[in-house]
């Protein structure tokens, strides 16, 4: 497993030559499917591929992605596409295509494939992509950190709410017959008293496993519409809102000499070394760091 660099997840590293995964002529080539534990109907697909070729083929669910580094080429509905880094591809159910390297270094990809009825569930309609390639660097730059914090998200919560920003905007650039998302405005009191209840419910239990659907139905919303909403409503998702609220809480434990660990295990963090991980990016040192610089090192 390797370290993401912009997000600090762990990636899955390139198999090994001769593992029962590695069944490609060049020794760098991959393919990586997962399924989603938390939410059904996605599946997450990471490649690397330099001599191998794809058959034309379909899938029945939407397929979205973006090319990470070097160029593929692709045959979709009789025109053939390049797809160089910084290119998304945009592609709808049971549309036949292809795929092989346009360079001799090949190219790697990140792709979602999403179930219509999820996809339907998620805009309120039926969602359709004229172009089968879109290059945006800017926001296949954006596909490639959320996907990687979708791999590895530890529940629900987190997955659902990089699934929705992501979707979201890809679908609002570049999706027709999109029924318009409705947002509450802040000058709405019985949407700001729903949040509210929700703030309350995560602030009595950060040491627990929030799910989504416990927080979504505390605003009495659907789960996407309450991602969006809370995001509209506090500039942040559910996820990163929670995140900050535990990382705070463990400083002031943090401060009352805890060690790490328990305060890790309070605020419903996996262990020290997850909370050493999200305490850096919300305050630039490390639990043990702060401990010794306000000199509350837990006595021996």
């Amino acid at each position: 497993m390797g370290p993401c660099c912009r997000c600090g997840a762990t990636w899955p590293a390139w198999p090994e030559p001769g593992s029962e995964t590695s069944v490609f002529h060049h020794p760098s080539e991959f393919v990586t499917f997962k399924t989603s534990p938390h939410l059904p109907g996605v599946e997450l697909y990471s490649a690397r591929l330099v001599d191998h070729e794809f058959a034309p083929h379909v899938h029945e669910a939407y397929s979205l992605g973006a090319i990470e580094t070097g160029v593929e080429r692709f045959r979709h509905k009789g025109s053939q596409h390049v797809a160089p880094a910084g290119t998304l591809v945009l592609l709808n159910p049971d549309e036949l295509h292809d795929g092989h390297a346009e360079i001799a270094a090949g190219w790697t990809y990140q792709m979602l494939f999403i179930e219509p009825q999820l996809l339907r569930e998620l805009t309120g309609s039926e969602a359709y992509f004229t172009a089968a390639t879109a290059h945006d660097p800017q926001l296949a730059d954006s596909f490639q950190l959320l996907f990687k914090r979708m791999w590895q998200a530890p529940d629900d919560l987190a997955f659902i709410s990089h699934f929705t920003v992501l979707i979201d905007a890809v679908t609002q650039r570049y999706g027709k017959n999109l029924r318009p998302v409705s947002l509450p405005r802040p000058g709405q009191p019985q949407r700001m008293l729903a949040m509210r209840r929700v703030l309350d419910c995560i602030e009595a239990n950060l040491d627990q496993t929030l799910h989504i659907d416990t927080l979504a139905a505390e605003a009495g919303m659907s789960m996407f519409h309450f991602v969006r909403a809370f995001s509209a409503a506090f500039h942040a998702t559910p996820h990163q809102y929670l995140q900050a609220r535990r990382a705070t809480r463990a400083k002031t434990l943090l401060s009352q000499r805890s060690t790490p660990t328990d305060a890790a295990a309070a605020v419903g963090l996996a262990d020290q070394s997850h909370l050493t991980r999200w305490f850096k990016r919300a305050y630039g040192v490390t639990p043990a760091q702060y401990q010794q610089q306000i000199g509350t090192r837990p006595l021996s």
